[in-house]
């Protein structure tokens, strides 16, 4: 059946509308998929600079860690190694005391002479050097008067005790004297020892 003149123009219309539409959708589609791919490759992007910035956290955090684990393990070598140090310093000292005691009777019962005769030892310590000798370590006057009394002698008090009192001899032998220095200078050594151990363990600290 023929077309009617009229109608050549609607359809002409009709087809250029459909091709349009069909334009319009593809170019939609294309434009929205697109559109899509460019949202997708910046979110990927975003994740992994998110990742990368979260690894790096982690691995500062991680690094700090370690960092601090180290210097604690460092604090706990010193420490260790400062108390071995002390603990050898005193059984050093002890060793050295009793050789040291050992000899005491050796060097004073007797002494020779330049014809190698040998003589007894006669040396007298003053009451009063006594007294000074122990006030010299920091003891109260009452402790000093008694180290200083002679066995058997009227106690008097140090206050009141003459010039005269305090020349008259006392008990003391140079074996006393010599064993009280061995004692105290160990004593001595042994504090130092332990401040040279405190000292190293603050500097072990400070590392």
């Amino acid at each position: 059946m023929p077309i009617k003149l009229w109608a050549k123009p609607v359809v002409l219309i009709l087809v250029l509308i459909g091709m349009f539409a069909l334009a319009h959708w593809r170019g939609h589609a294309t434009g929205f998929q697109k559109a899509m791919e460019i949202g997708n490759a910046a979110l990927a992007q975003q994740k992994a600079a998110f990742l990368l910035l979260e690894k790096q956290r982690v691995e500062r955090e991680l690094a700090a860690l370690n960092a601090l684990q180290k210097r604690y393990q460092m604090q706990v070598n010193t420490a260790h190694q400062a108390e071995a140090n002390y603990l050898n310093d005193i059984e050093r000292l002890r060793t050295q005391n009793q050789q040291l005691k050992r000899k005491i009777d050796h060097v004073t019962q007797r002494w020779m002479d330049e014809k190698q005769q040998f003589h007894p030892v006669n040396c007298v310590f003053t009451r009063g050097f006594m007294q000074q000798y122990n006030a010299a370590f920091g003891l109260s006057s009452e402790q000093t008067c008694s180290a200083s009394v002679t066995s058997g002698a009227d106690e008097t008090s140090c206050g009141n005790e003459s010039s005269d009192a305090q020349l008259r001899p006392s008990d003391i032998t140079q074996r006393d004297i010599l064993s009280n220095i061995i004692d105290n200078g160990e004593q001595c050594l042994a504090l130092k020892a332990q401040v040279n151990g405190l000292l190293d363990y603050i500097k072990g600290l400070q590392q």
